[in-house]
């Protein structure tokens, strides 16, 4: 039952935002309770709620809601990602023909790494993951890299089911891996696999992406490893530089 009426109280806040439009950019409390079908009483828990979180703001003087600035923030995450995977298709691409290898673009979503753009490599045996799979950010280069540059509280709930002995090593290793910016896996996630990751920082210096090189550790010898930390650097450089 509580569920239910989260998901309704959630459904509710929800339709308040999708009032607004180009034509109607500033709305009063009447305009919008209406517009939702609702009392006034309970548009102005749920208004006040969306404030509180920044998700609308109140003008003091007429009264009228508009947009909140929260959601310029997150708008701006959305467009760049979209714009990322535009600006990474190429070069991963590349890096996929040069390699031979299947080369990975990672981001984080409920606490987890997920894959959103990928070229399988060419290679007779090789490794891909599904597009949009969770997984963890405590283990693989991808994940790792991607935690580096979290919170500490979210490294400690990554890393919360390891014995402390790993998660002081894991620790350790993250940090510098945020100092590097770049993560290696020698079957750690899967027996038989490898995997080379560097962080795609943000325009702010945040890290919420990272690109990979994955496949059979056997084709992994140091010389390639070596070589892989190049390319996914020089393709990384030339995202910073667009």
């Amino acid at each position: 039952m509580e569920k239910r009426d989260s998901l309704r109280t959630v459904r509710r806040a929800l339709s308040i935002l999708d009032c607004f439009s180009f034509q109607k950019q500033e709305l009063s409390l009447t305009q919008i309770a209406n517009e939702i079908e609702l009392a006034k009483s309970t548009t102005t828990r749920l208004l006040t709620s969306l404030e509180t979180e920044m998700l609308v703001q109140r003008d003091d003087k007429t009264g009228k809601y508009k947009l909140g600035t929260k959601l310029i923030y997150l708008g701006q995450i959305a467009k760049d990602a979209y714009q990322l995977k535009d600006v990474m298709a190429p070069l991963m691409k590349q890096l996929r023909d040069e390699t031979l290898e299947t080369v990975n673009l990672y981001t984080i979503d409920r606490g987890k790494r997920v894959c959103i753009l990928q070229f399988e490599g060419y290679q007779p045996l090789r490794h891909a993951v599904r597009i949009g799979e969770l997984l963890s950010l405590h283990a693989g280069a991808g994940g790792k890299v991607l935690l580096a540059y979290q919170s500490e509280q979210r490294k400690q709930e990554a890393i919360k089911d390891l014995t402390m002995v790993e998660q002081n090593e894991r620790l350790t290793e993250l940090q510098q891996i945020k100092e590097s910016g770049i993560a290696i896996s020698i079957e750690e996630r899967e027996i038989g696999l490898a995997a080379i990751a560097v962080a795609v920082p943000n325009r702010d210096g945040s890290v919420t992406h990272c690109l990979s090189i994955s496949g059979l550790v056997q084709r992994f010898s140091n010389e390639k490893i070596n070589e892989f930390k190049q390319r996914l650097k020089d393709a990384v450089a030339q995202v910073e530089h667009d």
